[in-house]
Parts: structure tokens; C-alpha cells; sequence
């Protein structure tokens, strides 16, 4: 029995598909990315399971933990250093005083800013021990008050002397040590508070029993004027010292 053979166009169609799929298998090859990847990673050991994170529990632990909480101190920003505000306006600030009940400083009259030029109550305050202390009057009078006196002294608006008054019940000495005073200021010029200048005088003599380094062979003298009072003094060499207390009105 004799075998048959397939027709020859079989064979060849047989063939074409065999190539064809060669070339295709060729190219799938060539152009894989897979293929041009890194091969996976060769884990080996034993293998573990990561459990799931409950999102309410996650957000729990972030607020609990310290170092969520508090920035790293390297890494957070430092603030910017605040300057300090002041709340007191200057309309505030300009009615301080008059809240806490002090007046400010009435203005000036006379020689306002000449050169050299002393306010009129405090050059009074200083010139009477100067011009009374070598009155002989003085040896005389008693221990006790050596009298009162109300001095009115008035400038014009060039701060010269141009009236003065005294008043009250002043003993000789003490009159006489007022025009002694005045005599040896009158050639200056003055600023005061006001036109006229009112002064009110206490007087007393008492045994001098201090020496201290203001105390001469002869005699010691002072005076200091601030604000509205004033206070001076001259002491004797006899053991004498009288002592004048000055306010003005």
C-alpha cells in the first residue's frame, strides 16, 4: 500500500507561518521592557506580615507623641522677637501730671534766657547772709525770733528791680539786713514767676554751738532756695547764729 504526500502548497503555507512567527517572537524579544528592567530583587529569609494602620489610631498616636507636638528645634523657624507696643497715647502721656494732681511749671518772667542770669527768690535767699551778717545790730538781739517780714519784690520784663516793699513786724536788725540785701542785688537782673516776687520771712537767733568746716575765724554763712521755700543762715564768731526761713506766697 503506497503512503501519500502532502501537496506541495501545504508545505510551503507551512513554512510562511513558521518564519512569520519567528520574526515576531524576534522582535518581542528585542523591544521588551521588561526584559531591559533589573531582574527582581532575591528576598530571602523568613517572611512577615504588616499589619493595617486604623486611620482614628493614627491620628491618636500623632497628637500624643512629643516629637509630632514639638518642632525639632533644629528645623523649626525662630520667631521674630516682638517689640514692646506702649497703649499710653500721647495725649495720655501729656495729662499725667495734671491727673496726679501736680501743676506744671508757670512760665518765666524777666531776663528769660540771658547769660548768667539767677531766678530773684533764690538770689535774695543767698545775698542776705552776705549783706547782714556784718551788722553789729546783730551781737544785740536776743536769743528767740528776731522778728517777721513780708517782702514784696517787683521786675520789669527786662528782670531789673524797680519797686520793693517791706512789710509785717521785723525787728531793726532784720529790716535793716532786708535793705542791706536789696542794696547789693539791685544792680543785677532777674527772672521770677511772676511781675512781683512775694516773699515771706521768719527770723531767729540762738546760741551757736556748731563748728564745722562752713565756720570761719569770723563767721559762717548759707542759703539755698528750691521749689517755693528756702532757708539761711550766718553765725558769729561771738557764739551767735541766726538763722532766717524764707517762703514765697
Amino acid at each position: 500500500m503506497s503512503r501519500s504526500h502532502p501537496p506541495a502548497f501545504m508545505v510551503l503555507s507551512l513554512a510562511i507561518h513558521v518564519a512569520a512567527g519567528a520574526v515576531v517572537l524576534g522582535l518581542g524579544t528585542a523591544h521588551d521592557p521588561a526584559a531591559e528592567a533589573d531582574p527582581p530583587p532575591n528576598f530571602a529569609g523568613e517572611t512577615f506580615e504588616i499589619p493595617e494602620l486604623d486611620p482614628e489610631r493614627a491620628e491618636e498616636s500623632t497628637s500624643a507623641s512629643p516629637a509630632a507636638a514639638k518642632p525639632s528645634p533644629a528645623r523649626a523657624p525662630r520667631p521674630a522677637r516682638a517689640e514692646p507696643v506702649s497703649t499710653t497715647s500721647k495725649a495720655q502721656a501729656s495729662d499725667a501730671p495734671a491727673a496726679g494732681g501736680e501743676a506744671s511749671a508757670p512760665p518765666l518772667f524777666g531776663a528769660v534766657g540771658e547769660r548768667g542770669v539767677v531766678d530773684l527768690a533764690t538770689a535774695f535767699t543767698r545775698a542776705f547772709p552776705q549783706a547782714a551778717s556784718g551788722d553789729a545790730s546783730w551781737t544785740r538781739v536776743p536769743f528767740g525770733s528776731a522778728g517777721t517780714a513780708d517782702v514784696a519784690l517787683e521786675i520789669d520784663d527786662t528782670g531789673h528791680l524797680v519797686d520793693t516793699h517791706v512789710t509785717g513786724s521785723p525787728s531793726s536788725a532784720l529790716r535793716d539786713g532786708i535793705q542791706r540785701t536789696l542794696v547789693l542785688i539791685r544792680a543785677r537782673s532777674f527772672v521770677a514767676t511772676a511781675a512781683v516776687t512775694r516773699l515771706h520771712i521768719v527770723s531767729t537767733v540762738s546760741p551757736d554751738a556748731t563748728h564745722d568746716g562752713l565756720h570761719g575765724d569770723v563767721f559762717a554763712i548759707g542759703g539755698s532756695f528750691a521749689g517755693r521755700e528756702g532757708s539761711a543762715f550766718f553765725a558769729l564768731a561771738m557764739g551767735r547764729r541766726i538763722d532766717l526761713t524764707i517762703t514765697r506766697k
